[in-house]
């Protein structure tokens, strides 16, 4: 029910993967000849990168200064990407169930309508215990569900039963159709809160 920096790493993976492409044929077309063939400008595979003194070409303090801000800047954006990969709930504040302020606004919390999407879910044969998590806008929500049910819990009826009634139920108070839904389903053996159980037939991943 939390949410990950899969889009984000993928992202940048493909970055750092066309710059270390590019950077491998550069090296290969310099090392090759063929780069100073292209370009007689560029410095031949033969001679040095650079010439004369170390000392001399890194000893500006405008040289030194530009090294340590491209270091403190390579750091952050590295930290960043490393604080990116906890995994967050992010979790909506409150809907706005009327965009129209002439005709009046109406605020709800998510965490009511997610309270009461538990309460329903809870009164289903078979289940154990639930938490529902809603995220986005008031137009366009999404719902992640974690449901945890008895070892008899017939899993089909369950999936059923929040397909059919407790989402439907959750968009009419919306007014809107859901965006996404995630349902999490896990095996428990204490009884069940609520109804009656029966044997599974199977294992269901839902």
């Amino acid at each position: 029910m939390r949410q990950h920096a899969g889009a984000m790493n993928r992202t940048w993976l493909v970055i750092l993967g066309i710059l270390a492409l590019a950077g491998g044929v550069l090296i290969l077309l310099a090392a090759s000849g063929t780069l100073h063939a292209m370009s007689p400008a560029t410095v031949a595979a033969e001679s040095p990168v650079v010439t004369g003194d170390l000392h001399t070409v890194f000893g500006p303090a405008s040289v030194t200064a530009i090294v340590l801000v491209a270091g403190v800047l390579m750091g952050s954006l590295g930290l960043l990407w490393i604080l990116a990969q906890i995994p967050r709930r992010n979790p909506a504040d409150r809907y706005r169930l009327h965009q129209d302020p002439a005709s009046g606004t109406t605020l709800c919390d998510a965490s009511v309508l997610a309270s009461a999407v538990e309460n329903q879910i809870n009164t289903l044969p078979g289940v154990v215990g639930s938490s529902a998590l809603l995220r986005g806008t008031a137009m366009e929500p999404d719902l992640t569900m974690k449901v945890t049910v008895t070892n008899r819990a017939d899993i089909q009826h369950v999936l059923h039963s929040i397909n059919t009634r407790v989402i439907p139920d959750l968009s009419t108070a919306l007014e809107t159709p859901l965006r996404r839904t995630g349902i999490q389903l896990e095996v428990s053996g204490r009884n069940a809160i609520a109804g009656t159980t029966v044997d599974t037939t199977g294992t269901v991943i839902y």
